[in-house]
């Protein structure tokens, strides 16, 4: 009898050799029969594989539909988790929680569904729903679940980590994870920048466990963020002695010989590692990049170089060669190498590197060439480059022939939002009602792009005195982005003009706090002087003028204070 999971798997193959036909809809097909454990319904096969075929095909909605329907209905985990993981990919957090709620229906004794039901109630602020589910999956799967929490720290915010500290505080673990917990603790408030409660958790897990290999690593690497170079190395040593060839420690052991200005060692270090592990390319390209990082620029470009010569079909390296470049004022040579490369994730800045290389407005006509060629070999991304390019004829002051570069371009693409939204802001200044045009025809095409609400919203308030109007659309942006700094700037400032200081203060104060930038040091400065609080307004003042003397933002706070 086929399983389930064998038929994903199988269907899986099938859609990688062009299976993809006409999707159909779930009435296209019907066959009769009950569900039963264990045995593959036909409705079944068929959903999934109209699931297969429409994710190859890239109509993930269709397969996520099929995915959930099928999850339902069989109580499957496999079918479960695939539902689970075409959400992410969707980001369609309803979805999701429905996904991993069944997931944990069909496998309730699973710890994954139970840690990423945490993660989603923790994101909207459901903390308490979410312990139940956090505990549960930490006494099910013990060290696992933990393995999980460090792995998606990167996407967690303050609020998120928080709440973790509190549920691993107060959880009560089986003795032989409780290192495991101490040490996520001590992940935990590394990650708020808490370090000396980060070393005192490693520092018990430690003592339970001395050769705990996460509590010695993260202990180390705390230190040394610290700039305390010398525990830090001593407690990495531990771990080397014990690992020596594991690419993680001897990696950081080389950061920390940098670190202590012990060069000559560290370069040692890598040589001594490269000769170790002669073909592992990626550990390679980590150490040249950590050479580079710790500007050791020789050694670095030897490394880069050899890069090339092993393999010249990959441009990647050439990213690299032109930072060293520019680091030792070649620019001429930074500009040659940043064009040479062809593919990978730095391709797109390497470009708009070698645009921002010409730096003087007689440049033109290069920065025009350069954009040309670049558009020709990579089509794709030729309203890229229009925006690249115009985005240097504006820093050059030539705005009108930025907004005539755009205006051609948009005769092209005219629902393409980065092009009108780039347009509208180089308006701004020169036409307003022009301007307003791009941000109505943006927002009629993405009424929820919280970038374009707050931006319309804002010069709303700088040309006209529509401040209700601008409210609104401030009020929905800072719902869709509320640790936005300039919408939160954004909103202090039409509370301003609309009479209402202590909220407009309120706002200023936070996006002050969030990001001391001029402007919005002006806005609260202007804020304060409105509500006659002159002392606080005068400290504000000295802030933003000893970092930016003279910002014109800082010479109207001086002119109202004046005043």
């Amino acid at each position: 009898m086929i399983t389930v999971r064998t038929a994903i798997l199988i269907l899986s193959f099938f859609s990688l050799f062009g299976c993809a036909t006409q999707s159909h809809s779930s009435s296209d097909a019907t066959f009769e029969g009950e569900y039963q454990p264990n045995k593959l319904h036909p409705q079944t096969l068929y959903d999934i594989l109209v699931a297969e075929i429409s994710g190859h095909a890239n109509d993930y909605q269709l397969s996520l539909e099929k995915y959930l329907k099928q999850s339902a209905l069989t109580k499957d985990p496999a079918i479960a988790k695939r539902a689970v993981r075409i959400a992410q990919h969707l980001r369609d957090t309803h979805a999701l929680t429905k996904a991993v709620t069944l997931w944990i229906d069909s496998a309730p004794e699973e710890p994954e569904p139970r840690q990423l039901l945490a993660n989603l109630l923790i994101s909207q602020g459901q903390f308490e729903e979410a312990v139940p589910h956090f505990n549960k999956a930490l006494d099910l799967g013990q060290h696992k679940v933990l393995l999980l929490l460090n792995s998606q720290l990167k996407n967690m915010n303050k609020s998120e980590i928080t709440t973790y500290i509190e549920l691993l505080t107060n959880a009560k673990v089986k003795e032989d994870i409780e290192s495991d917990r101490l040490t996520t603790l001590g992940v935990l408030h590394s990650q708020l920048n808490e370090p000396e409660k980060a070393l005192s958790n490693f520092q018990l897990a430690l003592q339970l466990t001395p050769d705990h290999p996460n509590a010695l690593y993260h202990k180390a690497e705390t230190l040394k963020k610290q700039r305390r170079f010398v525990p830090a190395l001593d407690t990495l040593l531990i771990l080397i002695d014990k690992y020596p060839k594991d690419r993680q420690y001897n990696a950081l052991h080389v950061q920390i010989l940098f670190s202590m200005n012990k060069n000559s060692d560290a370069i040692e270090k890598i040589k001594q590692l490269i000769s170790q592990s002669p073909h592992d390319r990626p550990l390679h390209n980590y150490l040249a990049l950590t050479a580079l990082d710790y500007n050791q620029l020789a050694e670095s470009r030897a490394m880069f170089e050899s890069f090339l010569a092993d393999t010249p079909q990959n441009s990647a390296p050439y990213f690299y060669l032109a930072i060293i470049a520019e680091r030792t004022e070649n620019f001429q040579l930074a500009i040659e190498h940043y064009l040479k490369v062809e593919q990978g994730s730095n391709l797109l800045q390497a470009h708009t590197r070698a645009v921002s290389l010409h730096r003087e407005a007689q440049d033109k006509e290069k920065v025009e060439l350069i954009t040309e060629q670049l558009i020709a070999k990579h089509p794709q991304e030729t309203n890229t480059y229009i925006l690249m390019l115009a985005n240097w004829l504006q820093k050059f002051e030539q705005t009108e022939q930025a907004i005539k570069l755009l205006d051609k371009q948009i005769q092209i693409d005219s629902k393409n939002t980065d092009l009108l939204y780039a347009r509208a802001m180089y308006l701004e200044p020169l036409d307003f009602k022009a301007a307003e045009q791009d941000f109505k025809t943006i927002l009629s095409i993405a009424p929820d792009n919280p970038t374009v609400l707050n931006a319309f919203g804002y010069t709303l308030t700088v040309h006209t005195k529509r401040y209700d109007e601008a409210l609104i659309l401030i009020e929905k942006a800072l719902k869709l982005i509320p640790n936005d700094p300039a919408t939160i700037d954004s909103m202090g400032w039409v509370l301003f003009k609309l009479n209402r200081y202590d909220e407009a203060i309120s706002y200023l104060t936070r996006a002050f706090s969030l990001f001391d930038d001029p402007e919005v040091g002006s806005h609260l400065i202007a804020a304060l002087t409105s509500a006659n609080q002159y002392d606080k307004a005068n400290q504000v003042f000295i802030k933003i003028s000893t970092s930016h003397p003279n910002n014109k933002f800082v010479k109207q706070a001086r002119a109202l204070l004046e005043k």
